[in-house]
């Protein structure tokens, strides 16, 4: 008999049409921040996973009020406007989430948005607690609803107010500790909230369409990666050369995302999820979801480095193998013949929006050598230098300095900013599988002696596919690891990762076969012990 206590909520059967919108505003402020914060250093990355986290926990609160007390109305789509316009802030805030300042005006100008955006955190959170507290009167009648509603409100509401008070704790000196005082607030409310719920069986996430906005937002976090791809899809064709390296690792790219797709939603079985393992499961989307938009955001860098390196290597044989015996002035000559030759399908192609390389100083430099052989090769280097950084023009990649006018240091310091993006991809491309394998062992209750294989091979591959990192760790500043230079230079980065994937993939269905032969044989077994 139902305590008459106790509220029962209508649960919808799927998500609405105005959920659904709302979503768009977050994919709207993921394209926008990705598209102006590319990751490579450990500060991008840091400012990337923290406003990613800001923007997580505040879909995440909005969509448990959603799933449980939505209910499409005038007020409702009102209070929907209000969080359009929290999530708006977020992208007039985006481009001054930055730590990394150069000059005292980036400092000003990240500490005002830091000070909006805690302003605009607080505002969202006062949204959710004047919501819950509409549903709280509305429930004011059955006694066991009122501690759990009222602690709803509470809980938001400290949030909000802490956020107003860090508004004011911004400055140069202490900007990263207030960040760090977010994340732990939009963490610990989540989790409060969860407990709370997990307490209560009419606000628990059951028979709710929480599963279904969560496989949303996964699809919104992959359709991230895909547009990152058709990006650097169109960077590394900006010559209009396809060679078999660069086809492999756009198959690759699009291989990845799709195993990626197929090992997430092939596992999901909200029918056999208890209370409180769909509450850690939901949670536990948060850490999942960053690891798969950092392993989307390194499928695109890595795919632009494979174009690099190839066009890198043509220029560093040329500059190798110049003549010896050549006056300045035909020096220069072939040098212009060579790189015209190599570059001419940047400046011929349609895609391409850099003008044609101008290396008319160099040449100057060599030709008014006089036979000094120090000043030719300074000249020559400039020359080299000139022709990879035109090229990194093109390929929309950040030109490091190059005052110092070495070679060496100006290919290494390209090295170095692509070497943090190979540590994050493998580690945190490693990094899914487990969290898959946690996922599925939290997803499904009384699992089978093949599900439990399934969730070991997916921990194995990923726990070895992370230490793939370890490679890049000791050549951080310099390149004197052989066996990680040969494999950074190589074609078979995507492609390992692929293969993993499929390997998984593979493993998973011969193991689902297997289930469901020990399945159909304990059926089996029971049908004939009845009939006996």
């Amino acid at each position: 008999m139902a305590d008459p206590d106790v509220p029962i909520l209508k649960r919808a059967h799927e998500a609405s049409t105005i959920q659904l919108f709302f979503d768009l505003f977050f994919v709207a402020n993921l394209t926008t921040f990705t598209s102006l914060h590319e990751i490579d250093t450990w500060t991008d990355l840091t400012s990337y996973v923290g406003y990613f986290a800001v923007i997580w926990f505040t879909w995440l609160q909005n969509t448990l009020f959603d799933v449980r007390f939505s209910n499409d109305s005038a007020y409702e789509r009102m209070c929907k406007l209000l969080q359009f316009g929290v999530m708006t802030g977020f992208a007039i805030t985006g481009p001054g989430y930055n730590t990394n300042w150069t000059t005292s005006q980036d400092a000003a100008n990240s500490i005002l948005a830091f000070r909006a955006l805690s302003l605009i955190l607080m505002s969202s959170r006062l949204i959710l607690t004047f919501q819950y507290g509409v549903a709280f009167f509305l429930l004011r009648s059955y006694k066991k609803a009122i501690i759990p509603m009222a602690a709803h409100m509470a809980v938001l509401f400290i949030s909000a107010m802490l956020f107003l008070g860090m508004s004011f704790a911004f400055s140069r000196t202490s900007s990263e500790k207030v960040l760090i005082g977010w994340y732990l607030i939009v963490a610990a409310e989540a989790l409060a909230i969860s407990m709370i719920s997990g307490q209560v069986n009419f606000l628990s996430f059951r028979a709710t369409v929480i599963v279904e906005r969560l496989g949303l937002l996964t699809l919104i976090v992959l359709g991230e990666g895909i547009i990152g791809m058709c990006e650097a899809i169109n960077k590394i064709g900006s010559d209009n050369v396809y060679s078999a390296d660069i086809i492999g690792t756009i198959i690759s790219s699009v291989g990845i995302l799709y195993f990626m797709w197929m090992l997430y939603f092939d596992q999901i079985a909200p029918d056999r999820m208890g209370t409180i393992r769909e509450h850690i499961w939901v949670i536990l989307h948060f850490p999942f979801h960053v690891c798969v938009i950092l392993v989307v955001e390194g499928l695109s860098r890595l795919s632009v480095w494979r174009k690099l390196t190839d066009v890198t290597s043509a220029l560093q044989t040329t500059f190798a193998n110049l003549p010896q015996n050549l006056n300045p002035d035909d020096l220069v000559q072939y040098i212009n013949s060579t790189l015209n030759s190599q570059l001419n399908n940047f400046t011929s192609f349609q895609g391409s929006d850099i003008g044609a390389p101008d290396f008319n100083q160099a040449y100057t430099q060599i030709q008014l050598a006089n036979g000094n052989k120090t000043a030719i090769a300074q000249g020559i280097n400039s020359t080299f230098i000139s022709a990879v950084g035109w090229v990194c023009q093109n390929l929309k990649v950040d030109v490091p300095d190059s005052s110092s006018g070495n070679e060496a240091d100006f290919v290494n310091s390209i090295y170095t900013s692509f070497t943090t993006v190979f540590i994050y991809f493998f580690t945190f491309a490693g990094f899914v599988l487990i969290l898959l394998a946690i996922l599925f062992l939290l997803g499904k209750r009384r699992k089978l002696r093949g599900e439990l294989l399934a969730v070991c091979v997916r921990a194995i591959f990923g726990i070895a596919i992370s230490l793939l990192a370890l490679m890049a760790v000791p050549s951080v500043a310099t390149k004197s690891n052989s066996a990680y230079n040969a494999y950074m230079f190589s074609a078979w980065m995507l492609p390992t990762i692929l293969i993993c994937y499929l390997t998984v993939i593979v493993i998973d269905n011969l193991l689902i076969r297997y289930i469901h032969q020990v399945v159909k044989w304990r059926s089996h077994l029971h049908i004939k012990g009845h009939d006996a």
